[in-house]
Order: C-alpha cells, then sequence, then structure tokens
C-alpha cells in the first residue's frame, strides 16, 4: 500500500515554557520510525512535512492511491488547529488513520471530554473551570490545575497540585498567563495510575495493563509532569517508571479495563488510543482519554503492544490495517485484533474484550489457550 506519513515541524513554541518544544520535536524521530517500520512490511512511503501550508504538499498525491499515516498534531505552531486538519484531508478526499475531527476536537478540550465522559455515566473527578479572575471554588482540596487544552502534560508541573487557594490562585494565573487560556481544576484523585492502550473500533481491545510506579514519599507529588514523561535525566523521569504488565487482581483488572473500553467508545476513538486512569477505593476514574497517543517506540502504546507480543513495525502495521479495514480498502491483510477474534469464536470464548501477554506474538498465536472472558463488572460506572 502507498502511505503519506504526515507529520508537523515545530522550530519554536509561541506560549507556553520553552521545553514545551521538546515534546512536538520528538515527532520528527517518531515519523522516522514509522516510515521504517512501514517499509519493513513492505509498504510504498513517503514523508510529508507539515509547517505552515497543508494544502500544498498534499495536492501532488492522489488521495485514491495514499492512505495517510496521520502523525500531524498541530499546524502553524497551534495545537488547537488539529482538528482543522483532519478536514483538510476529508476535504481533498484522503483516507488516514486515527481519530476523526470531532473526536480529535472534543478530546482536545478537557471540559468536554468530561461532559460527555459524565453523560456515558463514566466516573471522572468532579472539576471547575477558571480565570484568574473567575475563581469561585466549589471543590474541596486538595485539587490539581492544568491547561483546559493542551496534551503531552504540557501545563502540569509539581505545583499542579493545590492544597490551598492562595496556591490554587497562583496555579491558575499562571496558566493564564503562561499559555493564555483557563484553567481545568478538579478534585485530585489520590490512587494508583494506570496506562490503557487500546486498538481497534467497533469492538476495541484493551492491551496489557501498565501502571506508573511512583518512586517519592509524598502523596501530592505523584504526578506524571512534563518533564516526568519528556525529560529522560530529570528526577521526576526517574522517579515515574512503568511496569507493564500491572500487578492487578483478575477483578480489579475487569473493572479497569470495562471503564477505559467504555470512555473509548463514548468518545469516538479510532484504530488505536490510550486511556489514563486512577483507582481509588476500588473505583477507576478515568483521567484523561487520549485520541492518536504517542507512538514512540518507547512510549505507553509501543510497550503495551509489545508485551501482547506484537513489534514495534508490526503495531504500527495494525494501525494501518485496521484504518484500512474501516475504510472498506481491498487488498489490505486482516488485522491481527481480528484474527484473534476469529479464533476466541472458534473455541467459544466470545467475550474476549482484552488481549493477554504474548497472545499476538507469532508463536503465540499457534500455542496460547484462549480462555472465556468474565462479563464487565457491574457498577464500575457509577460516579
Amino acid at each position: 500500500m502507498k502511505i503519506l506519513v504526515v507529520y508537523n515541524v515545530v522550530d519554536l513554541v509561541e506560549q507556553g515554557d520553552k521545553d514545551n518544544l521538546l515534546s512536538e520535536q520528538e515527532i520528527v524521530l517518531v515519523e522516522r520510525d514509522i516510515e521504517q517500520a512501514l517499509q519493513e512490511h513492505g509498504h510504498t512511503t513517503a514523508a510529508v512535512p507539515i509547517r505552515d501550508d497543508l494544502w500544498g504538499p498534499l495536492k501532488q498525491y492522489d488521495p485514491n492511491e495514499w492512505l495517510i499515516f496521520n502523525l500531524c498534531e498541530s499546524i502553524r505552531n497551534k495545537t488547537y488547529l488539529e482538528p482543522y486538519i483532519i478536514s483538510v484531508f476529508e476535504h481533498l478526499g484522503f483516507r488516514y488513520t486515527g481519530s476523526d475531527r470531532r473526536t480529535l476536537a472534543n478530546c482536545l478540550n478537557k471540559a468536554r471530554t468530561k461532559e460527555i465522559l459524565q453523560a456515558h455515566g463514566l466516573p471522572t473527578a468532579a472539576y471547575q473551570i477558571f480565570t484568574p479572575w473567575t475563581i469561585q471554588r466549589q471543590l474541596e482540596f486538595p485539587l490539581f490545575v492544568k491547561p483546559v487544552s493542551e496534551d503531552a502534560s504540557i501545563g502540569i508541573t509539581l505545583n499542579s497540585v493545590v492544597q490551598d487557594e492562595r496556591s490554587l490562585r497562583r496555579q491558575v494565573r499562571y496558566i493564564w498567563e503562561m499559555y493564555q487560556e483557563p484553567a481545568l481544576v478538579e478534585e485530585f484523585i489520590q490512587g494508583r495510575e494506570f496506562n490503557v492502550t487500546l486498538l481497534g473500533n467497533d469492538n476495541p481491545r484493551v492491551m496489557p495493563l501498565s501502571e506508573i510506579n511512583f518512586r517519592v514519599r509524598n502523596p501530592f507529588a505523584r504526578i506524571v509532569s512534563f518533564r516526568a514523561k519528556w525529560v529522560p535525566s530529570s528526577p521526576e523521569y526517574l522517579g515515574t517508571p512503568p511496569t507493564c504488565p500491572a500487578h492487578v487482581s483478575a477483578t480489579m483488572k475487569a473493572r479497569i479495563e470495562d471503564v477505559a473500553r467504555r470512555a473509548y467508545m463514548a468518545m469516538g476513538l479510532r484504530d488505536y488510543g490510550r486511556v489514563d486512569i486512577r483507582v481509588k477505593n476500588g473505583m477507576p476514574y478515568v483521567l484523561e482519554v487520549n485520541p492518536n497517543a504517542d507512538l514512540s517506540a518507547d512510549a505507553g502504546i509501543a510497550r503495551a503492544t509489545r508485551v501482547a507480543g506484537m513489534s514495534y513495525s508490526d503495531l504500527v502495521d495494525e494501525i494501518v490495517r485496521l484504518a484500512a479495514r474501516r475504510y472498506r480498502m481491498k487488498g489490505m491483510a486482516r488485522p491481527r485484533l481480528v484474527t484473534y477474534e476469529l479464533k476466541a469464536r472458534s473455541v467459544g470464548a466470545d467475550g474476549v474484550y482484552s488481549i493477554p501477554v504474548s497472545a499476538l506474538s507469532p508463536a503465540g498465536e499457534r500455542a496460547a489457550k484462549i480462555k472465556r472472558v468474565p462479563a464487565p463488572v457491574a457498577g464500575v460506572a457509577a460516579a
């Protein structure tokens, strides 16, 4: 298949901390890995870097011949234009991997995400939206403060957890002055944190769970800040190693998977994504829903699928297969997830919602015994 790897190139950030450039520039490295992985599976590829113009670079390609592997998260250095990028793809007639513009727009607005999750009966922390001039707190401390419309942990620091009025006002003003946007202020959920990777569309599958191991004693410092995610030499990064597969009981695993799947579908994610969850008193709370999440070879999605038995190049090819099947494109191999599902049904295990460790490896597909999966735990969606 002919595949255009479309990605954004950012040379400077117009707002926010200068270190935010780290997350923006990593996409260039990811593009190289994606293109190599696609070539390993026999695909013809072309890299399309985007800065200020999206129409011009794409017009030279025939949308009937090329599928877009979408890595474009901003244009003109503005992340809020990410849904516009999809509008251009669709206007030009291109098919593409990942989520559509409505999902991207809803997930980019964290307040809107929470509204949708609540409408579907999914547990998420209570919240308010503040600017420096509209702070009328109704929530109890401690609270967590972050930008309402950023991703990649941008705007999250060790000061993001606040325990008094003065700290709250300081952090809200910091968000306003640094990012020129309101702050989302939510109840701080103390508990274990899990990253849940999902692949698929109508019937998404959960990959092995990954847990963040916080190596700090202070419970209010147990957060994944920007530095914890993007600065490998920082104490925050070194203090938040992941464990995959996570050590969790079967009952709790089922609860987390159920909430993650329902959040994925409620927000309309396609092909792949990640749902971040914290567990408090046995209840999984949705922190973030991440469409078109980070596909770095050492990031959470690649880690979880690797534990499931899928190599990085197979993961990239699987995303293409899922998109091609969604568009009913001919000539593409069946997604591995569909093959696994058909095998499960053949042995009577119709309720396959998650993928066990090593189940998608070449040997695992032949040797792994597929078991019936119990129905989702009743009542897990109660707020």
